[in-house]
């Protein structure tokens, strides 16, 4: 039986050695790093290169004395969003701590650091051969290597003759007491250590190693530090990137303060911890995929292997990063407009590191309306009319491009007639083989939304004729999805009315897309929601593709789309079942996220990342380790589906989706309109919405000036806590987050001490009550299980 990783207070995730099936896959604005199950660098790749800079890296440590290889006995590994540790003991009473962490923005080039710390536990004293063993070459076989040593910068140089701008450096931080380049693979695993060796290079071979040998001498009870970094030198001459390198230390340090800064916005807080660090997790998942390209912000659709930006992947990104960091999905909406085609259609992707444009000669696609739909959510949630403005214009040439391919239905009709991605007018693109075009329920569905976002922004922007038309399209394509693409038969939609005029019944996950852009009406979407749920489709990581018991099921093959379980599509679910069933909402979003934490080894997941595809059957993972679309639509999916954020052009509002089984929710510093709005909401047993922020509610809404959290000090574990001032009072919030009963002591600092409690509510009580007397300093409170508190003081 495997051992259940467990959660550290920070959010990290601790793993018993031996239970990974791979490792974290790190990132910044340049590098890709993908570990393996044993700690290990797997392969470091530099976007702005377009290669990979080394295809394996590790540690191995010798006992120098005696001459033999240390066995590390069974640690555990951290995953932490920032990094990948492996903390383990040598067999001579030796503690390894090894940090793998990237450094990728501000000062100093580009790097990978393997950060080691030492300490001899024993009683005796301890010679130690550590050695680094890396893989140089970008692609084995195929290289031509120029290789140097300088001893100055202790580095191993490496420079492709074939390929510029790959020139990369193999750095130790101590000097080294030997070392080699050659294609000696054996040494990595031999028994005895054979001393020094012997500084030549042979970089000739189908995939040379690096090796960089120190020595360390450990008395009993002492610690030493050093480290070992692959830098990416690009265009930059190799010995003056490897001078201005940061230094682990400092590479940690920028990259805990840089993930701190992401994860302290957009805080969402539940009586369900799963789903908080799911957030939390979503978020640091982004922010490993986000990259500064040469031709501006953008993620890859496979971060270890691709430079392709991905239109429609692109337009969901935009969904999620609104709320971590607004000013990237700015460029990324407008990278896509500027290599808008003539006819307004949104290219397939693009090249980050050329820009060069990829199109798979369908005549109508998905990425137009989803487009559309990414420029009014950067709009609706920033407020800022300006990059509206200016974006406006691409969105009206791809709404004109959807209006030119309708047929005499007046549905959106995409005419190919090939197959794969050059067949399939939608997300499910890459199955072999397969078509989906003519009129199919999920373009039409996403054109019906992006009609209606365009009058939307016409309106905002004071082009008021131009809102009229759009709305008057939408209306027109609704009318005709609801007359030609509705099944009578079930009550559900179409999959498609293909190029030879079928009617395509099957049904797929793809009704989610009538539902999730506004086009079912009421019934039809709790009927959506409904079959979605049905056995055949739900499994307990989330939504298959296409149901269980359909003739064409099949669990393993067609990259998951014909029946495996593509966990974003259970985002898309969990946000349109919230307003009908947010019970089964929550159970969407807890289930899908704590799956990659069940048993990683046999799911083949990492703890914390969001994979991508899972076999129907067994839910293992049979693609990436980590897909960067999904972690943006699971933020999208709490944030505007369970915490009910509605983003508008004038006011936002909160219409939260609270299960039957919270009895509260709260968010915190939530980028909205140039603002930070926060907010939490309790059932009194009304549901109330106390904010402070741009934002209004229909509920009862108490409106408060500012947040002042920061402020507040909560003593006890499990508890939430949100505080907004306005004027002289001051509002505590207090939930509980555990299975049982939970004390705590709320505490204000200086700026805010000297007052006093006025009035209390208690969820168990279910009334508010006056507090004479209070302490000034400490608020003891005790909160029942599920259970919230509030505090009013002046």
């Amino acid at each position: 039986m495997s051992e259940r990783p467990r959660v550290a207070p920070d959010g990290s995730y601790v793993v018993a050695d031996g239970a990974l099936p791979a490792g974290s896959t790190l990132g910044g604005d340049d590098l890709c790093v993908v570990l393996k199950g044993n700690g290990d660098v797997e392969t470091i790749r530099s976007l702005r290169a377009g290669a990979t800079l080394v295809s394996g890296l590790g540690v191995r440590h010798w006992d120098a004395a005696a001459s033999i290889r240390l066995a590390p006995r069974r640690g555990e590994y951290v995953l932490g969003p920032h990094l990948h540790e492996h903390r383990y003991e040598l067999a001579d009473d030796v503690l390894v701590e090894r940090r793998v962490v990237v450094h990728d923005e501000g000062e100093g080039p580009p790097a990978c650091y393997v950060a080691l710390r030492l300490r001899n536990r024993g009683r005796r004293h301890v010679r130690l051969a550590t050695v680094a063993f890396a893989s140089i070459a970008a692609t084995p076989v195929e290289h031509d290597l120029a290789v140097r040593f300088v001893d100055e910068l202790r580095a191993v140089v490496v420079e492709d003759r074939r390929r510029r701008g790959t020139a990369r450096a193999f750095v130790s931080s101590a000097a080294p007491a030997s070392w080699q380049v050659g294609c000696d693979h054996a040494r990595a695993v031999e028994d005895r250590w054979d001393g020094p060796l012997p500084g030549t290079i042979d970089a000739g071979g189908s995939d040379p190693l690096a090796i960089l040998h120190v020595a360390h001498e450990l008395a009993p009870g002492e610690e030493h530090e050093h480290w070992f970094a692959v830098v990416a030198c690009g265009e930059a001459d190799p010995e003056d990137a490897v001078r201005a390198l940061a230094g682990a230390t400092a590479a940690e340090r920028a990259a805990r303060e840089r993930y701190a800064r992401a994860l302290a916005r957009t805080v969402v807080l539940t009586p369900s911890r799963i789903v908080e660090r799911g957030v939390r997790w979503a978020k640091a998942n982004m922010l490993r995929v986000m990259r500064r390209a040469p031709t501006g912000p953008g993620f890859t659709n496979d971060p270890g292997r691709s430079s392709a930006c991905v239109g429609r992947d692109a337009a969901w990104f935009v969904h999620g990063c609104d709320y971590v960091d607004p000013a990237f999905s700015l460029g990324l909406l407008r990278g896509f407009a500027a290599r808008q085609e003539r006819d307004g259609k949104i290219v397939e992707w693009y090249d980050l590191r050329t820009g060069k444009t990829h199109d798979d000669g369908l005549d109508v696609n998905d990425d137009t309306p989803l487009f559309v739909l990414g420029v009014w959510h950067h709009a609706a949630v920033t407020g800022d009319r300006d990059a509206a403005a200016e974006l406006y214009p691409a969105a009206v040439r791809a709404g004109e491009q959807l209006l030119a391919h309708r047929d005499e239905r007046g549905l959106v009709w995409c005419k190919a007639r090939g197959t794969g991605a050059r067949g399939i007018a939608g997300w499910r693109n890459v199955i072999d083989g397969y078509r989906i075009s003519g009129a199919t329920t999920e373009v039409n569905s996403e054109a019906y939304a992006a009609f209606r976002r365009l009058a939307e922004l016409a309106r905002a922007l004071g082009r008021a004729a131009e809102a009229a038309r759009w709305d008057e399209e939408a209306g027109a394509l609704r009318a005709a999805i609801e007359t030609h693409l509705r099944n009578p038969d079930n009550g559900l939609y179409l999959l498609a009315i293909d190029v030879d005029g079928r009617r395509r019944t099957e049904v797929t996950a793809d009704l989610v897309f009538p539902l999730i852009c506004g086009v079912s009406d009421r019934d039809t979407s709790a009927r959506i929601v409904a079959r979605l749920r049905e056995r055949d489709f739900w499994t307990r990581a989330g939504v298959r593709t296409i149901p269980r018991d359909a003739p064409e099921y099949d669990p393993a093959g067609a990259s998951g789309l014909l029946g495996g379980v593509w966990v974003a599509v259970t985002f898309w679910y969990a946000f349109g079942a919230a307003r009908f069933v947010p019970d089964v909402m929550a159970e969407a979003l807890e289930t899908s996220f704590a799956h990659y934490a069940r048993d990683p080894r046999r799911t083949n997941t990492v703890p914390g990342q969001f994979s991508e595809w899972l076999h129907g059957e067994t839910l293992a993972n049979h693609g990436m380790m980590l897909s960067p679309w999904f972690p943006p639509r699971y933020l999208w999916a709490a944030v505007e589906g369970a915490c009910g954020l509605v983003p508008a052009l004038d006011t936002p509002r909160i219409a939260p989706n609270v299960p039957p089984g919270w009895s509260w929710l709260a968010v915190r510093d939530v980028p909205v309109h140039g603002a930070e709005a926060s907010w939490f909401v309790g059932r009194f047993p009304e549901l109330r919405v106390f904010a402070a922020g741009p934002v209004s509610s229909e509920l009862p809404l108490e409106r408060y000036d500012r947040d002042v959290t920061a402020g507040v000090r909560v003593d006890g574990d499990g508890v939430a806590v949100v505080a907004l001032a306005r004027d002289d009072e001051i509002v505590v919030f207090l939930g509980n987050r555990d299975p049982h009963t939970a004390p705590a002591a709320v505490r204000l600092d200086d700026a805010l001490a000297g007052r006093r409690i006025q009035r209390r509510f208690d969820s168990l009580e279910g009334r508010w009550t006056d507090v004479a007397g209070g302490d000034e300093t400490a608020i003891p409170i005790s909160l029942a299980r599920g259970g919230f508190a509030l505090i009013v003081v002046s």
